[in-house]
């Protein structure tokens, strides 16, 4: 039984009562009587579940910005970005605290990081985990663009480099 079979029987067993999964032949054990509130939450817990299995597997493959220059600032928690990401690697721990090297496909490369705006450059600036707005790198403008798509609404655009 694989991983996914355990979730959903285990779903199909703590919300809808439905003790196998395996067909049995018979229609008394193959077929049950399910309400719509039962269903939705047994299908709830199905997204979410895939939601959590999504947000496991870190896309960050390696450190290192790879040359990328500025392109933009957005807007996102910390957390957001760990969640989509896993966590960061360490900067310099002077300029650039924590940042994230994306490489969709191919040569494409999205970096995420601070610039100058944690505690470790200055006395006055918030933790890194307080952080909201973080820079953007990449080789080309649609770098851009197609972040804030991988983030599914997690980010917004502040501002955007000519």
């Amino acid at each position: 039984m694989t991983d996914v079979d355990k979730i959903i029987a285990d779903i199909a067993s703590k919300q809808l009562r439905i003790e196998t999964l395996e067909t049995r032949n018979s229609d008394s054990l193959d077929f049950h009587d399910v309400s719509v509130w039962g269903l939705r939450t047994a299908l709830l817990c199905a997204f979410e579940a895939g939601r959590k299995a999504a947000r496991a597997k870190p896309r960050v493959i390696e450190t290192g910005k790879k040359d990328t220059s500025y392109r933009a600032t957005i807007e996102a928690s910390y957390q957001d970005l760990v969640e989509v990401w896993g966590e960061p690697a360490k900067g310099d721990g002077y300029k650039t605290e924590a940042e994230w090297v994306i490489r969709p496909t191919g040569k494409s490369v999205i970096t995420i990081y601070n610039y100058k705006s944690s505690r470790s450059y200055a006395d006055k600036n918030p933790e890194i985990k307080d952080l909201r707005e973080w820079h953007v790198g990449g080789h080309s403008a649609d770098v851009v663009d197609r972040l804030l798509r991988m983030m599914n609404g997690c980010a917004k655009l502040i501002h955007r480099a000519d």
